[in-house]
């Protein structure tokens, strides 16, 4: 007798439990916390993309990538009011009905940034679905996996965020000069602002500023925080390095 498929609920429920953390997205002109990304951490320590990989393999990366949207959702209102909030899905859980119930009673400013790796989704569609829910469109990892200038022309998003390792690496690497250069250039051209992710420390915000980059992110700018600690973090922030913030 064949065993009949299990339901992607019982399947979920034998992933780890995960938490929410934000972390913070700092306007480098006002020098000023604009938003937060929301990241998941697992209970068994492992990483997002090891068990947004394994969801994939049983079918149901869209329901992870749904449940830890839902989750950051309802964690997002301890945030300061003010600021805005991204979350991570790929182009084919955009696309999914239930975003759109999920995103409906959302406040603040929201976006979605779109995972790096391949998708056979149609990116004019996940464009138009997030800008049609009242959101943004951020191209995740520019520079790793697909994330490309072909991907940035096509989805034209609202903001372009370079891959940290391709950002670590143009201070001694005349080739990684070129390909963030041609991936700044794809992301003026769509319109996009530019986000530099991996900023761990002072010589590297000047570093984002020197190529032209509207935001940053990175642990030198704020670490992963729970919800209900941000208010902490934020005025640490101000008090070591001066940065703003909704609140203070």
């Amino acid at each position: 007798m064949t065993t009949p498929p299990r339901a992607a609920s019982d399947l979920l429920a034998d992933f780890p439990r995960a938490r929410i953390v934000f972390q913070t997205i700092v306007d480098l002109d006002a020098w000023s916390v604009t938003g937060f990304e929301a990241l998941a951490r697992f209970d068994d320590g492992g990483s997002p993309p090891s068990h947004l990989q394994r969801a994939e393999t049983l079918g149901i990366r869209g329901e992870l990538e749904l449940l830890l949207i839902e989750q950051a959702i309802a964690a997002m209102d301890a945030l300061p009011e003010g600021t805005s909030v991204t979350v991570n899905a790929s182009g084919a859980t955009v696309l999914r009905p239930e975003l759109a119930s999920l995103v409906s009673g959302i406040t603040r400013g929201w976006g979605v940034e779109i995972y790096e790796g391949a998708t056979t989704a149609d990116l004019t569609a996940v464009r138009a679905t997030v800008t049609d829910l009242g959101g943004t469109v951020l191209v995740d990892d520019a520079g790793a996996v697909c994330a490309d200038e072909g991907r940035i022309a096509s989805l034209r998003p609202d903001v372009v965020k370079i891959d940290r390792s391709l950002f670590w690496q143009i201070a001694d690497d005349a080739d990684a000069r070129t390909r963030l250069d041609s991936l700044l250039t794809a992301a003026r051209d769509a319109g996009a602002k530019v986000l530099v992710e991996g900023v761990s420390d002072a010589e590297q915000v000047e570093r984002a500023r020197a190529l032209g980059a509207d935001y940053a992110q990175g642990f030198h700018l704020g670490m992963p925080t729970p919800a209900d600690q941000v208010a902490g973090m934020l005025a640490e922030l101000h008090r070591t390095i001066g940065i703003d913030a909704p609140g203070l």
